[in-house]
């Protein structure tokens, strides 16, 4: 009997002691910071993210700090638990289908609400460790996630994001991210390197004028452009 509970109570112990995907996912992406030496690009946010393999983009490494199911709130306290080694040359940030789970509110306005105080967190984050930040809007959800996630809530969502995203100096907005790319669920998207290659030139032209010419140019509603 002493056997047996000893090895239900060591089994039970090392079960607690596991980490969980998001421990496992931060001590990868710790682990994949550490190692890179010079200039670098980060992208942030959830499976729209994480499902993106590339390693590179703009002719820079890229480090993909994506969490599959992640809301804007999870992605917020990643970015706060992350040491980076020195600033990212911009990050890409693509947050909120996870927003519109229908189980995570009652009543659309309660979603949107949510949405605004997390993003606006995060923006503050992202803002503050890279010279420039590029938002992608959220791929459009199909009919047939409906019971899962309303497109209502996600339209308020991204346009909430996108309203935030063009007040900062610093943001821009990669529109229509996805829009021409079957989705393989409903949901996610079939080929995710097409979709950032697709807003590669909203964030490559603005690194490429952020080397030559100083800050990058301004694209938001102070600077009197979309």
């Amino acid at each position: 009997m002493a056997l047996i509970l000893g090895s239900l109570a060591g089994g039970l112990i090392g079960h607690l002691a596991a980490p969980s995907y998001r421990d496992q996912r931060l001590a990868h992406i710790s682990a994949e910071l550490r190692g890179v030496p010079g200039d670098y690009l980060l992208a942030i946010g959830d499976s729209h993210v994480a499902l993106w393999h590339g390693r590179e983009l703009c002719g820079l490494p890229l480090v993909n700090a994506g969490l599959q199911g992640a809301t804007t709130a999870d992605t917020e306290a990643l970015l706060a638990r992350l040491s980076l080694p020195h600033r990212p040359r911009a990050i890409i940030l693509a947050v909120g289908t996870n927003d519109a789970n229908r189980k995570r509110f009652r009543e659309p306005p309660e979603a949107v609400i949510r949405f605004q105080q997390a993003f606006r967190a995060l923006l503050r984050q992202v803002v503050g460790r890279s010279d420039l930040v590029l938002v992608a809007t959220l791929p459009r959800i199909e009919a047939s996630q409906d019971a899962v996630f309303s497109a209502q809530v996600a339209a308020a969502i991204a346009g909430t994001a996108e309203g935030a995203c063009r007040k900062e100096a610093s943001c821009r907005v990669a529109d229509r991210f996805g829009h021409a790319i079957p989705r393989m669920d409903g949901l996610h998207l079939a080929d995710y390197e097409r979709a950032y290659r697709d807003i590669a030139p909203a964030i490559c032209d603005a690194i490429t004028g952020d080397v030559t010419a100083g800050p990058p140019p301004r694209q938001n509603v102070g600077a009197g452009r979309p």
